[in-house]
């Protein structure tokens, strides 16, 4: 997979922030927040980013935030796992998922975005992105006695 050194588009500015759900099971995860101005629609799809050994598709907000796309990268709470001296109750448990070989070689702050021009997939490699403090959201309010 080549990367281009030059995109029909400009991307300006990119940054990632973990955040962590305060409900049980809400699970946490990364979410990636790329500025990018002059995408020709109607030339250009982008389709997904790649980062930290995932790959997941591009959130377009550019309606509530101009040239706004976001990678989000959810972690869910892992299932317990049953371990039992009859087999057949352990062979309830799921199997592990197998991901499939990662095909860029990255450093924590790099990802690449994949995108589609004319029919042809392209891949662009962005560097240097901010890390954000993390983001913590709140838990239910405790019933108080």
């Amino acid at each position: 997979m080549k990367l281009q050194e030059n995109t029909p588009f400009t991307i300006e500015a990119a940054f990632s922030q973990v955040w962590t759900g305060g409900q049980p099971d809400s699970g946490s995860g990364i979410n990636v927040h790329i500025t990018i101005q002059n995408p020709n629609n109607k030339e250009i799809e982008l389709q997904h980013f790649y980062f930290r050994g995932k790959k997941t598709t591009l959130e377009d907000n550019t309606k509530r935030t101009k040239g706004l796309y976001i990678a989000r990268f959810i972690k869910l709470a892992e299932k317990e796992i049953i371990l039992h001296n009859d087999p057949k109750k352990e062979a309830q448990n799921e199997p592990p998922k197998l991901q499939a070989k990662f095909p860029f070689t990255l450093k924590d702050n790099e990802g690449v975005l994949s995108y589609e021009e004319n029919g042809t997939l392209k891949y662009v490699k962005l560097k240097n992105i901010e890390e954000k403090l993390p983001n913590y959201y709140p838990s239910a309010p405790q019933n108080k006695q």
